[in-house]
């Protein structure tokens, strides 16, 4: 059976792989603890980053939180312009 090792050293296998990943220290061979690649203070600032409630703006007042239920929108349409005759008409196939 082939290894692992042996498969990351076949040619289909570093066939288009990037120059970073083919290097002796490319970022899929490193996992070291002790030299993390970000420091505390950065992961804090994005976790605190995160954290912000997005400013949305209203556009008027659809679709920005508004209370408005759906089924308002079809008590607006206008029925006097709906043409009511009872008959369905399928289009040519």
């Amino acid at each position: 059976r082939i290894t692992i090792p042996e498969i990351k050293n076949h040619p289909w296998f570093l066939k288009n792989l990037p120059v970073e990943l083919m290097e002796a220290g490319g970022s899929w061979q490193t996992n070291d603890v002790n030299n993390p690649s970000q420091s505390v203070d950065e992961v804090l600032s994005i976790i605190q980053e995160a954290r912000k409630p997005l400013n949305i703006p209203k556009i008027g007042g659809l679709l920005s939180g508004s209370n408005m239920d759906l089924d308002d929108f079809d008590a607006d349409i206008d029925l006097e312009d709906i043409d009511t005759f009872g008959d369905f008409v399928c289009p040519p196939l």
